[in-house]
């Protein structure tokens, strides 16, 4: 048999079998990877449930590690492709606990999601201890860090604006040297102080302002008397709780944050340029000097001011021993030449355990320096009355000056010549220690030393051109004030569980403080030279011939206070607090020393009852109710209820052949001078719904201030010999709805959105100026300067104080037409008369409240992956203001030829010089601002050293909308009635410092 053979090239038969081979186990490699990978993705689908066993809709499911994930349906179905096998679900809920489920080779997974109870469980810091929220039956908003506002911070109170509901924070000045004002509840008293108390670390009264917000771990709010009562005297304004950043046990931890800012003007009056004013001059036939110039006179004395705020923190420890520490420097210049400010604030938190824990020390110290140079604001009123066709300085480089008028000072020449400085330094010392002698029953005691200097000097230099040196040539001025305070704290907790779901806390203590306050001042005028400023008094020439340019004091005050506090939680649903406070003050009289401040509260927790258990909308539902006393004593000074010798003019001594300082009585005695007191009644709601995705609080209260502590005549037929007295007369009210809710939009892996809406309605009343031995006038009238150096306007009363109406409401005439310029003014008793030159009191009436009705804010936080964005709205309805710039600017009177006018000049029909009281000039106050916004980016860092970063830009003030025709319509709502230095709210006078508009970029690193 023949056999056949192919016939060919050797080497390329051996060469094709080897690609035929490769291919192969290529193809096979390749086939066997994709069955696998096709072996390890899996659809996994199930059901989320909640506790009741109904489905939850929009859970959403990720597949950690990935980018994979889906939400569950109506139903709470779910179903995702593409899920490694091997890889753990991760199921995500608002108001629920997150869950974590490992797939393994399962393809169904079915979860049941659990409330999330932490928000409930949160313990909430109260007076003299902390509480669970949920058993919590007072008024308590609380705060984090997270929640301040950011931007240009530089106070606790500033970064807290419009986060909680009746806490009003007015910012009216962008001075950087100016405090908010503060009103919890409104307006409480009119002559001691209507500012919450300020607890740092359980440090009663401590600065609140030379805390660094980058401190500050929580804000507690106690809006109500139930919650403040525990301060009695101290709690009548409401209690804010301030706890700082404490150190943890584990590796030391470093955290650094920085922001550079710039600040502009962010509204400022229309005033005429230097055409317009020619223009108006010629058309109102004003006969004046034309110099030629065109001069923005508030462009002069303002500019672009920058700051720069840091702050440094080191924390860490052990089981038994941790610590914080903290400096901070703050560094920010106003937009007025001549105002700014510097801070270093340095803070120590110790925390110690020792005995297995059964004695528990605490160490905090806190020291801060500020050094503040403060601007004279009347400059500002100066520029507006400058006439814009005036130069800045003469051909020789003096200063420009209109000779021979009574307000126009070249406010370049005031700002330049006038040195203001103070240095505010503020040492804190506080120790606690915390000793468990049983189970439960805890002693505690807390020492407290605190020591602030207040150092003030002033210069004002003999400059050619400068019209304002006082008489005698240039003049100084220093000042030392110094307080000394020592706390003294000592309490006894006692904790037991009653049953399986009650609780029983009490507490009692005792309570001294010692409060030391001296200074001394001296001035003197006509130095040989400017050089040595305020830094040599004794060279000047006055003290020589004026002997009271001199001066000392020193005061001194004690309060003792027993305190008790019981807390029940039956059955986790039933809360009750009661406190009772009794306080004793060396400042009132010897009847009556000792105050009794009371107070009780109780909350119910439906949603555990068996009617709401397990409802499937409602996760919280709490009622609550409230009664309570405080009191009111803080801005009350010492020996006000006695009668004293103080220096009173000078006598001529025969022996001696010269004139002698003279004494005589400085007030009359008062025994039965007592505590003002507040009386609290509310009530209100806490809920939650949709699994947390809303949640709030509404409340209702009804806050009566009896015992008004104000200054009246003293009536001389009763043996009073000084012709004052401060009494108790009187009674106030404030009644008002607060509603506080949150929305959560959004909330999954890759995008959250929330929003969180607080506001609060509030109405203020005055009841009664009188007693059964004293009495104030029926209309007490609140005299207001509109500026320094203008005729007629020193002292306007456009507010009164009377029984019946809100506290400063205005008060003036009606104009019923405008006729040849002139205003003429209603009949308003239809006497059929009306004195047109300067209405009668009876031909006035109420023109409006300056007290906002409604007070609001909205704040949206936004998270998309590492972006973060967050803004917020404030709104203020209701108030009116009074335009002073436009009764003095607006109008075409003879004082155009020396004085500069708002553009309004030009076209109103008002050509009258009188300063009056009247509604013209009352406008509604109503705005909305865009008062907050940030954009941060948080870095990822990965395993490096670094272990969070994220940087940031924000904005302050960005946006207005109101229709109010003056420069901004949040005014000042301080009140004071105290003797002559008098202050209205909602007056707009012309030397507000301008609120400012601030843009910041920063960073916050941690290692």
């Amino acid at each position: 048999m023949m056999k056949s053979y192919q016939v060919g090239r050797p080497s390329e038969r051996p060469l094709a079998g080897v690609k035929r081979i490769l291919f192969t186990l290529a193809a096979m490699l390749l086939t066997s990877l994709t069955l696998t990978v096709m072996a390890q993705d899996v659809t996994v689908s199930g059901k989320v449930k909640g506790a009741d066993g109904t489905g939850l809709p929009g859970v959403s499911v990720q597949a950690k590690g990935t980018a994979k994930g889906t939400q569950t349906d109506i139903e709470g179905a779910y179903k995702l492709a593409g899920v490694p096998k091997g890889a753990t679900l991760v199921f995500s809920f608002v108001g629920m606990e997150t869950k974590e489920v490992a797939v393994g080779n399962k393809t169904t997974v079915d979860v049941t999601l659990v409330d999330d109870t932490k928000a409930l469980e949160e313990v909430v810091v109260v007076g003299y201890g902390t509480q669970k929220r949920k058993e919590i039956s007072g008024t308590v908003t609380s705060l984090g860090s997270r929640d301040f506002n950011a931007g240009i911070v530089t106070n606790p109170l500033a970064a807290a604006q419009g986060k909680v509901a009746g806490l009003v924070i007015t910012s009216s000045s962008g001075d950087p040297n100016s405090r908010p004002t503060v009103r919890l509840r409104g307006t409480g008293s009119l002559s001691a102080g209507s500012e919450p108390l300020y607890v740092i670390d359980g440090v009663i009264g401590a600065p609140i302002e030379n805390v660094a917000p980058e401190d500050i771990l929580t804000m507690d709010v106690l809006r109500d008397a139930s919650s403040a009562a525990i301060y009695g005297s101290r709690g009548a304004n409401g209690v804010i709780l301030i706890t700082t950043k404490r150190g943890k046990s584990g590796a030391p931890t470093v955290d650094y944050s920085a922001y550079v800012g710039q600040e502009t003007i962010s509204q400022r009056p229309d005033l005429l340029n230097g055409a317009e004013y020619r223009e108006a001059a010629t058309k109102y036939k004003q006969t004046y000097t034309d110099n030629g110039a065109n001069t923005d006179w508030l462009d002069v004395i303002t500019r672009k001011a920058t700051s720069q705020n840091h702050n440094l923190g080191v924390s860490g420890g052990s089981e038994n021993f941790s610590y914080r520490a903290s400096v901070g420097y703050l560094d920010q210049t106003g937009t007025l030449l001549g105002s700014g400010k510097d801070r270093v604030n340095a803070r120590l938190n110790l925390d110690s355990k020792a005995m297995n824990g059964k004695l528990a020390m605490k160490f905090n110290m806190s020291a801060s320096q500020a050094n503040a140079d403060i601007a004279q604001n009347r400059a500002i009123g100066f520029a507006m009355n400058m006439r814009p066709t005036d130069p800045v300085y003469n051909s020789d480089g003096t200063y420009f000056q209109i000779p021979g008028t009574f307000a126009n000072f070249n406010p370049l020449a005031v700002l330049e010549n006038v040195s203001q400085k103070e240095k505010l330094q503020d040492l804190l010392f506080n120790t606690q220690l915390g000793y468990t002698i049983i189970e439960g029953l805890v002693f505690n005691v807390s020492g407290t030393l605190r020591t602030q200097n207040r150092n003030n000097s002033s210069f004002v230099k003999s400059t050619p051109g400068n019209l304002l040196s006082v008489v005698g040539g240039n003049s100084g001025s220093r000042s030392l004030n110094a307080v000394n305070d020592q706390q003294l704290e000592t309490t006894l907790s006692y904790s037991k569980a009653v049953g399986a779901n009650s609780t029983l806390n009490l507490l009692g203590g005792y309570t001294y403080q010692d409060v030391i306050s001296d200074g001394f001042g001296a001035s003197n005028n006509n130095f040989l030279s400017n050089d040595l400023g305020a830094n040599n008094l004794g060279s000047g020439l006055g003290i020589r011939t004026n002997p009271n340019l001199l001066g000392s004091y020193k005061n001194e005050y004690k309060l003792v206070s027993f305190l008790a506090r019981a807390q029940y939680s039956l059955a986790n649903k039933y809360f009750a607090t009661v406190n009772v406070r009794r306080d004793g003050s060396t400042k009132f009289g010897d009847n009556n020393k000792w105050g009794f401040f009371p107070s009780v509260s109780v909350g119910w927790a439906l949603n555990e009852e068996a009617f709401l258990k397990g409802n499937s909308t409602i996760d919280n539902l709490k009622l609550r109710v409230s009664w309570g006393r405080t009191g009111n004593s803080e801005g009350i000074s010492p020996l006000r209820s006695r009668s004293f010798y103080g220096p009173s003019g000078s006598y001529y001594d025969g022996l001696t052949d010269d004139f002698l300082p003279a004494y005589a009585i400085q007030g009359n005695p008062n025994p039965n001078l007592k505590w003002e007191v507040n009386v609290n009644y509310g009530a209100g709601i806490d809920f939650s719904m949709f699994k947390g995705k809303l949640s709030g609080s509404l409340d209702y209260y009804t806050r009566q201030t009896k015992d008004l502590l104000y200054v009246v005549n003293a009536p001389q037929e009763k043996g009073f010999v000084f012709p004052t007295i401060l009494a108790n007369v009187g009674s106030m009210q404030n009644r008002g709805v607060e509603i506080s809710t949150s929305y959560q939009w959004v909330d999954n892996s890759k995008f959250s959105f929330s929003s969180t809406f607080v506001g609060s309605f509030n109405k203020n009343k005055v009841l009664s100026l009188k007693n059964d031995d004293f009495a104030a006038q029926d209309q007490i009238f609140l005299q207001t300067s509109l500026g320094s150096f203008i005729r007629g306007t020193s002292a306007v009363a456009f507010s009164v104080l009377q029984a019946g109406q809100p506290v400063g409401v205005f008060y003036g005439a009606k104009v019923a037409k405008i006729e040849n310029g002139r205003y003429v003014f209603q009949d308003l008793n239809g006497d059929g008369k009306v004195n047109q030159a300067n209405p009668d009191r009876e031909d006035q009436t109420y023109l409006g409240s300056p007290t906002p009705l409604f007070v609001g804010g909205l704040t949206n936080n936004m998270k998309f992956g590492n972006i973060d964005f967050q803004f917020q709205l404030i709104s203020n309805l209701g108030a009116k203001i009074v335009n002073t710039n436009n009764l003095l600017l607006g109008r075409q009177d003879g004082r155009l030829a020396e004085s500069n006018a708002l553009k309004s000049a030009l076209t109103t029909v008002v050509n009258d010089e009188r300063t009056l009281p009247m509604d013209y000039y009352v406008e509604s106050g109503n705005y909305v601002r865009l008062n907050n916004a940030s954009l941060g980016y948080t870095i990822p860092v990965g395993k490096s050293i670094v272990k969070r970063a994220r940087i940031y830009v924000a904005g302050n003030n960005l946006l207005l909308f109101t229709k109010y025709s003056g420069v901004d319509p949040e005014i000042s709502q301080a009140l004071k009635v105290d003797g002559d230095n008098q202050r209205a709210p909602g007056i707009d006078v012309r030397e507000t410092f301008y609120k400012t508009r601030g843009i910041t970029a920063g960073v916050s690193l941690s290692f």
